[in-house]
């Protein structure tokens, strides 16, 4: 006979009573597991493994299931940051209670606010405990500032996480369709600050390319207009000093070529937008983003692919 922890590793921790019967997991036994503190009740129907303190479980023990930006963080999402624990619940919030003592009511916790509800009718498949992506993406198109939706949906689709037909599909699926936020995706942007970028400078009308491929380069993050590259560093990009010798080479055959590079660290983006921002549209309004004829002249106004 299967024991409920066996049973649970194959569930990914985290199982309803349903799950667990399913497979092979006698009533018994599972009362057994929780009396010797083998397996740990979550709620009524619940269980996890002894100490589970993911997000997945504190959502349960909220009284719902995990969703929004918080589902799409355990998927891997580039996601700006949102410390709140995001919950789809079908209950009365006064049926709600702490993420982390099921005895307290959510109502009455002096952390409430870091606990993020979504209402939803009807909980589809109530046997799993985490929403579907497609319904997470959709939860977080109304939750979270336009901006920092549409940095969630390029890394969805750029990590193809769900495909652009999915994603289309479950943001003109809400009361209010926001399916208009396809026109703003751009799925070849490889991170958040990509899009933030790009987003920020279309707004001033400006051209911008994103992952464009320069010949004899490779593939670079941002172009603006013809010639200005703009790369983006994550804040690990200084950990391998080889990655970052190689960038600086790169950056020197792009400037050999005519363009102009640009490089932004994560906390200029984050933190100091404006001042990058201004830099880059004083290149913009100087004409310099553009070949100009003494480039063609010299042969190197070749346009990226």
């Amino acid at each position: 006979m299967i024991t409920a922890l066996n049973a649970l590793g194959a569930l990914d921790g985290v199982a309803h009573t349903t799950r667990l019967r399913s497979a092979g997991v006698s009533r018994a036994s599972l009362e057994e597991a929780v009396r010797t503190g083998a397996v740990e009740r979550i709620r009524p129907g619940w269980f996890c493994r002894p100490g589970d303190s993911s997000d997945t479980v504190r959502a349960l023990r909220v009284g719902g299931r995990l969703g929004c930006v918080s589902l799409l963080r355990v998927h891997g999402v580039w996601l700006m940051p949102d410390p709140r624990l995001h919950v789809a619940v079908a209950v009365a919030r006064s049926r709600l209670h702490t993420p982390t003592r099921r005895g307290v009511a959510l109502a009455s916790w002096p952390a409430g606010p870091s606990v993020v509800t979504h209402w939803r009718r009807k909980l589809l498949d109530p046997h799993e405990p985490t929403d579907l992506v497609d319904d997470a993406a959709a939860c977080a198109a109304t939750c979270l500032p336009r901006d920092h939706a549409i940095v969630a949906f390029d890394s969805i689709l750029n990590s193809k996480l769900l495909s652009a037909n999915r994603l289309r599909a479950a943001l003109a699926g809400l009361p209010d369709s926001h399916a208009w936020m396809m026109d703003l995706v751009d799925a070849g942007c490889g991170s958040g600050l990509e899009t933030l970028v790009r987003l920020n400078l279309r707004r001033h009308n400006v051209r911008v390319r994103s992952q464009a491929h320069i010949p004899g380069i490779g593939w670079i993050d941002l172009l603006v207009g013809d010639r200005l590259v703009v790369e983006l560093d994550s804040r690990r990009h200084h950990a391998n000093p080889n990655a970052y010798e190689r960038d600086r080479a790169r950056d020197l055959a792009l400037v050999e070529r005519g363009y102009i590079v640009v490089r932004v660290t994560y906390r200029r983006v984050m933190e100091d937008w404006p001042a990058v921002e201004r830099a880059l549209l004083a290149v913009v309004r100087r004409q310099e983003h553009r070949w100009q004829s003494v480039h063609r002249s010299a042969g190197i106004a070749i346009e990226a692919e």
